[in-house]
């Protein structure tokens, strides 16, 4: 199998050892970017983001930082594509459609849009949310800053329920042994 086959295609089957080497490549790239944005706004202006001294317009305002972020997008939705590409590859190797991708991929994301809709939220009156800690920390009264909805709740808790089974699927349990209707298992012949 072809690289640009293991990555792009969506057919055929892979085994989990090639499941996991996209996960921590894609994981490894991550740190990579960090770093790359670390340098490109400066480390100072991180360790003032992080101590809440510097305003999200440092951030902004620095030269190329569009760019990267244009560039940051782009990669992402490769990065996307290739996951949905193995993923589905991976759910061939225990017998599944890739109709599977709407419980594990789709399904987390819109039962988390309370969560993100509350998040948008806090980011969007950023300066009034800090305040609000601040105050809670000075009272000592053990309130938390921010308490989620029911519905946040939930919706998150059945996300983190199927986002366990599909990594317990696709990472964990052995592919079906001998051909299935996908193709030949990816480990005949091995020991």
């Amino acid at each position: 199998m072809s690289i640009s086959h293991y990555l792009f295609s969506f057919g055929g089957r892979i085994n989990r050892a090639k499941q996991w080497a996209v996960l921590l490549v894609g994981f490894a790239s991550g740190i990579l970017f960090q770093v790359a944005f670390a340098v490109l706004v400066g480390w100072d202006n991180v360790i003032r983001a992080i101590k809440d001294k510097a305003p999200l317009a440092d951030f902004l305002s620095t030269p190329g930082f569009h760019n990267f972020l244009i560039a940051c997008v782009v990669i992402s939705l490769i990065w996307t594509y290739i996951h949905l590409a193995v993923m589905t590859k991976r759910l061939h190797d225990r017998d599944k459609g890739a109709i599977w991708l709407l419980v594990f991929f789709v399904a987390p994301i819109v039962l988390n849009i309370p969560r993100y809709m509350e998040v948008f939220q806090i980011v969007s009156n950023f300066p009034a949310f800090v305040a609000h800690a601040q105050e809670i920390a000075r009272s000592h009264s053990g309130e938390p800053p921010f308490q989620e909805t029911p519905l946040a709740l939930i919706g998150g808790g059945a996300a983190s329920i199927i986002g366990l089974w599909a990594f317990v699927e696709l990472f964990c349990l052995r592919g079906t042994v001998g051909d299935n209707r996908y193709g030949p298992d990816p480990l005949a012949g091995r020991v």
